[in-house]
């Protein structure tokens, strides 16, 4: 179904000096939801090493290609065409510094090759590329982006978010649906964002579930009954301006229900 009157939906407002984040009503169209409670710094942090790399330089195929690691590892410059190779070669190291250097000296750099090689370097045990790759795989084409690309995102992602990483697991949340670089949602996901996030216990990710369905234009009654489920999990988590925010678009919700039957 789709909601009879507008909805008012909350907004984030920050306060000033407060460092608080709290919720106040705006009426915005659905279309401008966003979800502004930020991951906390230390979860966002957190690095599981999906694979090893490159280990061994004797490994590379070719004697320049040696010594270009070797020189890198030792802190020298090395030609920027030997950095991307051997990050393709799957040496971390080299692919965070190429994403580096792409973000720092390339204005025109490739979203789809920050999201590559920040993969890369992050499922190396490299972290700190993360919010980078996360940023360039929201501005890809699902449609044109490579396959294998796709695979690569996924199998970094997805063990940082169930480790625990609240940007990974917002990234999962994110890129997850109908149209989207992941594709649909599988019940499978949904069930393990869900278990993730009751283990975090902010409510982040049930509230940015309810955000994204909240946003779909024709919602069905089992819509509407996980909009609940979603606002009523974000109310449990130890997040206030979770919490706030949920009750606000809970009691909205109410709200716009109780106008429904008047007019009808």
């Amino acid at each position: 179904m789709r909601y009879p009157v507008t909805l008012f939906f909350a907004t984030i407002l920050l306060v000033s000096g407060s460092g608080w984040l709290v919720p106040a009503r705006a009426q915005v169209p659905e279309q401008t939801i966003a979800m502004n409670v930020p991951p906390d710094l230390e979860s966002s942090q957190i690095s599981v090493k999906v694979t090893p790399g490159l280990t061994h330089t004797n490994r590379l195929p070719t004697k320049a290609l040696r010594k270009a690691r070797k020189d890198m590892v030792e802190g020298l410059e090395i030609p920027v065409a030997d950095l991307r190779a051997l990050a393709d070669h799957g040496d971390g190291l080299a692919a965070q510094k190429y994403v580096r250097l792409l973000l720092a000296q390339v204005p025109e750099a490739s979203a789809s090759d920050i999201a590559y090689y920040g993969s890369i370097a992050v499922s190396t045990g490299r972290v700190w590329s993360l919010r980078d790759a996360v940023e360039a795989m929201s501005r890809l084409d699902p449609a044109t982006e490579p396959a294998a690309r796709k695979k690569t995102y996924v199998a970094m992602l997805y063990p940082h978010a169930w480790a625990g990483n609240s940007l990974a697991l917002d990234a999962v949340i994110d890129l997850n649906g109908e149209g989207k670089l992941f594709g649909d949602l599988s019940e499978k996901t949904r069930q393990k964002i869900l278990d993730q996030d009751a283990k975090n216990g902010d409510g982040r990710g049930a509230l940015r579930l309810a955000l994204i369905l909240l946003q779909k234009p024709e919602k069905t009654a089992e819509d509407d009954a996980l909009v609940r489920d979603y606002l009523g999990r974000a109310l449990a988590g130890d997040n206030l301006a979770v919490r706030a925010t949920a009750a606000n678009l809970l009691e909205i919700l109410k709200d716009d229900e109780t106008a429904a039957v008047q007019t009808q």
